[in-house]
């Protein structure tokens, strides 16, 4: 996303244009790489427009939970 105080020119549209899209394999729906937005645009309630990031986050990979194998020992020897 990039974010100005003025609107963007034509210039900057077709560069963001350009960049293409990213197409979610799970909501199969294309979202713009490139986004621009002004910040009246965001005071006035406009978002980026992006696939929700609770429901489908594969930008990383869970690590595998770690299981101890020491023996724990007693508080009171």
């Amino acid at each position: 996303m990039f974010i100005s105080l003025d609107r963007p020119t034509e210039p900057m549209r077709q560069e963001a244009a350009s960049a293409g899209f990213y197409e979610s394999a799970v909501w199969k729906k294309k979202y713009p790489r490139l986004q621009l937005l002004t910040v009246a645009e965001l005071l006035g309630g406009k978002r980026m427009d992006y696939p929700p990031s609770k429901q489908v986050n594969v930008t990383f990979k869970k690590a595998p939970k770690y299981k101890s194998t020491a023996e724990q020992l007693p508080l009171n020897p």
